[in-house]
Parts: C-alpha cells; structure tokens; sequence
C-alpha cells in the first residue's frame, strides 16, 4: 500500500524537478535583444536585464518590466508556428 503512495509522489517530485531546471537554463540563456513570449501571452524585446527582472518592449516605446519566471521562452520565427505552419507541414506531406 505505501508503494502505491509512494510511486505517484516520487514522479511529481521528478516533475518538478526537471520543470524547475528547464526555467532555470532559459533563464540563463536570456540575453538583450532576443524576443520571447511571456506567460501571459504578450511577445516582446528584452532590452535590459537584472539579477531576477527583465525590461521587455512590446511596443514602441512601452516597456514593461517583469520577473524573468514570467518569461515563457523565445518568440517562434514567423510562419512556422500556428495555423500557417500547419498548412506547410500539410502541403508538405501531400507533395509526398
């Protein structure tokens, strides 16, 4: 019986775990310049960074600053995310 316990619980520690590490390398590999998506969905430029906040454009001349855990990761390249990119992969496969 503790070993049905125990199993679910050791995986959510891994989960956790591995979720914290993946945040903590994105983190890292932020730098000035680079576009990114945040949590709450907003796309911008970050163009400045402190020890736990970033400063991100996301228009002209309206920057926000907000903790880097908000920070989803990097902005996908135009045309290869969403419903566009879906059609190419699509396309791609009938041309097979």
């Amino acid at each position: 019986m503790l070993l049905v316990m125990a199993l679910p619980l050791l995986l959510l520690v891994f989960m956790t775990r591995n979720q914290s590490k993946k945040q903590k390398e994105l983190e890292a590999s932020l730098k000035v310049g680079d576009r990114v998506v945040t949590q709450s969905g907003l796309i911008g430029k970050i163009t400045e960074l402190g020890e736990r906040t970033a400063r991100v454009e996301i228009a002209a001349g309206v920057s926000v600053t907000m903790l880097k855990t908000a920070i989803q990761g990097p902005d996908a390249p135009t045309g290869t995310s969403g419903k566009e990119g879906d059609k190419d992969k699509e396309a791609a496969k009938e041309k097979k």
